[in-house]
């Protein structure tokens, strides 16, 4: 930044002078961004440093760069929540509208089709026009069906309502890994996007445990109301204190937005005009903005690297659900079991996928440390062209086999153990080390796509939210005419199995995700200099 006795009447010529630096980009980063990619943190690290200020990433320090992921988490954790919070209430609804198992399980099927198909619309708006105004619309929206579920006494008025409230409140789980993109870097992004959905994930630990206690001291009317409270209160902290982070927006943090919703009033404050900068901002911080493009998820989502990563974390997540359903339908009918206690056997899967989320979120960064060290010594020994670019996708995959292997298996030995009515301990034993591989596997993938896709990293995030709700929704929609075709076990031994599949898949963007990529650059290329031709 430059000093505060500089003349403002200067403020053009440095802010053209910070954004020269920006337009003489090597031909090589360049090439990277036409597929949508950024690889400006491997290549500065191999080039002469500059004497010209640069300004920093992001004006937060790290304790404000937890807070936000506190605020993120505080927001998405509803999100989580919505689901599980519900599942103590299913066999209280079934009776109560004299419903179908079949049926009360359509009300699990569609909050999961909304919640992948919506992110992918508001998680590109997102990407656009800000975090801000999108987290605060769907925080409405998610209130206001919340209501109309709690007072609602009809099964189809409360499946519409059901469809609304995810709709409303799933992209906040893609726009919060989208704001921790804007401010995190690759070799610190795997923890804050674990802790990120480690926080998230608390909803799903304590859901359960919520739901079953509400339902034990009112009826399962308070489910709602008490998501509609909560909402309303992330909605006050949320429209105060959080800011606009989206870098075409903001930079790094130190240009004030133009439009009003994209400001919080806590930036109003003398305190953080003066500590971010905000009347002397770092302008060669925002790149370049982008035209609305709605389509944007679905433009990543056909890459072939993308929608192998993308799959395995699916089927993954699918596993996941599928047992939390069979833990409910088999401890309600099988085992006997209140409401409430059965809400108490949520608690080591929320625990389990907490646990793992941060866990692997370390190993994530370490991962990346390690093999870009690597890749940087062999550039200059000469082993490897100085023009290679670095395999990110490499970096995140390896980390993700061991705890596919934990995952897998005790969600096979959970299966069976379920079906042969072994001893509560071990189910919640079982469950526990099931929930954190396989949601470990999950956030690998959230991790990934906003390493590959940085400037639209809302719309990279809501791909893995379509990929593996769609996929839990079909698993969750048969899953009555699996367990009577192939028993619980049976079906949570398919499950794993398939996973494993996936995962061995996982070999080939590995291998050829670099390869792919720099097709994609040179025909956009020929395809750019077609038309400077005519």
């Amino acid at each position: 930044m430059s000093s505060p006795a500089q003349p403002k009447a200067h403020a053009k010529s440095a802010e053209e002078s910070i954004r020269a630096p920006e337009i003489q980009r090597s031909d090589s980063v360049r090439s990277v961004e036409l597929d949508g990619h950024n690889e400006n943190d491997e290549n500065t690290s191999i080039s002469p440093k500059s004497d010209e200020y640069k300004p920093p990433h992001t004006v937060l320090t790290v304790n404000e760069k937890y807070v936000l992921v506190l605020i993120a988490s505080s927001v998405s954790i509803w999100s989580a929540m919505g689901s599980p919070i519900y599942y103590p209430a299913l066999g209280t609804i079934e009776k109560q509208f004299d419903i179908s198992e079949e049926m009360v399980n359509i009300s699990v099927v569609v909050y999961f089709l909304c919640q992948g198909t919506f992110p992918t619309i508001s998680a590109g708006l997102a990407d656009i026009y800000g975090r801000r105004p999108v987290i605060l619309a769907s925080l409405v929206v998610f209130i206001g069906a919340s209501i109309g579920v709690a007072v609602t006494r009809s099964y189809t008025v409360l499946l519409i309502l059901r469809c609304i409230q995810s709709a409303g409140i799933s992209p906040t789980v893609a726009v919060g890994s989208g704001v921790v993109g804007d401010f995190t870097e690759r070799h610190e992004r795997g923890s804050f996007m674990g802790i990120q959905g480690g926080l998230t994930l608390l909803g799903q630990a304590f859901g359960p445990l919520i739901g079953a206690g509400l339902i034990a001291g009112f009826d399962w009317r308070a489910i709602f109301w008490f998501l509609a409270i909560g909402g309303g209160c992330s909605l006050c902290i949320t429209s105060l204190i959080l800011p606009e982070t989206k870098r075409t927006i903001v930079g790094n943090g130190s240009v004030k937005p133009r439009v009003a919703i994209n400001v919080a009033p806590i930036l109003l404050l003398p305190y953080y005009k003066k500590k971010w900068k905000l009347s002397d901002p770092d302008y060669g911080t925002v790149p370049a903005g982008e035209k609305p493009d709605l389509l944007a998820p679905l433009k990543i989502l056909v890459k072939p690297e993308v929608i192998i990563c993308l799959m395995n974390g699916a089927i993954h997540f699918a596993c996941w659900t599928v047992s939390l359903t069979c833990l409910t339908t088999q401890l309600a009918k099988t085992y006997g079991y209140s409401v409430m206690t059965i809400g108490l056997c949520y608690l080591p899967v929320g625990m389990g996928g907490l646990i793992g989320s941060v866990v692997s979120g370390k190993l994530l960064d370490l991962s990346y440390r390690k093999l870009h060290k690597i890749h940087l010594n062999n550039i200059e020994k000469g082993t490897i062209p100085a023009n290679t670019p670095f395999n990110v996708i490499r970096s995140r995959i390896v980390v993700v086999f061991p705890f596919v292997l934990l995952g897998d298996g005790f969600c096979l030995i959970y299966g069976w153990c379920l079906y042969k009515h072994v001893h509560i301990a071990v189910i919640c034993v079982t469950s526990f080390f099931l929930s954190l591989g396989c949601l470990s596997v999950v956030n690998s993938n959230m991790t990934l796509m906003v390493d590959l896709y940085p400037s639209q990293s809302s719309a990279a995030a809501s791909c893995v939210n379509l990929t593996r709700c769609l996929i839990s929704a079909l698993f969750v929609g048969v899953l009555t005419y699996m367990n009577k075709a192939m028993t619980v076990g049976g079906t949570l031994t398919f499950l794993p199995m398939t996973g494993v599949l996936f995962a061995i898949s996982l070999i080939i963007p590995m291998k050829y995700a670099n390869k792919w990529r720099e097709a994609r650059e040179l025909k956009a290329a020929a395809k750019a200099d077609s038309k400077a031709d005519k």
